[in-house]
């Protein structure tokens, strides 16, 4: 049982299946009014990949030393600031609703899913500051999720904001990354 814990891909594992939980927050009416499922499913990702990097877990690592702060600690504040911060104007991990508020402004205005774009740079800037050769490799993964997760998102929200949220998006390209439509 331990050498389960000891294994990035079971935690690998865990993030993904709370990632199809989050789809299923995102798409479904009974699932998605109850914020605290959301909340739960966020942990759940977040633990995952949390866990998966650090050094007591075996796999390949790669240490450049200073450089891995160097260069993961900024692409980790960045992605934990860019994931954290719009969490502040929407409600995150919630069913699309007619009466909820849509945010265009701040970051808002270059990404449409800029929580989800924090979420990708700060699991990354955290593989690189402990090394981890599978965390790195994991990261596009996470981004194809993430993808999945969006388009199930903004189904919903076509549904509930109609003409207003297909302007947007017309207007804003980058689904997750600027600029980029996938």
């Amino acid at each position: 049982m331990n050498s389960y814990f000891n294994n990035p891909f079971f935690w690998a594992f865990i993030s993904m299946f709370a990632l199809v939980g989050a789809c299923s927050v995102v798409g479904s009416r009974k699932i998605g009014s109850h914020p605290a499922i959301g909340w739960i499913i966020v942990s759940t990702i977040s633990m995952g990949r949390i866990i998966l990097v650090l050094p007591f877990i075996e796999q390949p690592r790669f240490f450049l030393n200073a450089f891995n702060a160097i260069i993961g600690a900024p692409i980790f504040i960045i992605g934990f600031i860019l994931g954290l911060a719009p969490c502040f104007l929407i409600k995150p991990l919630n069913i699309a609703e007619k009466d909820m508020a849509f945010v265009t402004t701040s970051v808002y205005k270059y990404t449409r899913n800029p929580i989800y774009l924090g979420e990708i740079l700060w699991c990354l800037g955290w593989s690189i500051l402990h090394g981890s050769v599978i965390g790195v490799a994991l990261v596009p993964i996470w981004w194809a999720g993430f993808l999945f997760l969006t388009i199930i998102e903004e189904e919903s929200l076509e549904h509930a904001l109609g003409t207003n949220y297909l302007d947007y998006k017309k207007k804003i390209k980058g689904r997750i990354i600027p600029g980029l439509p996938i």
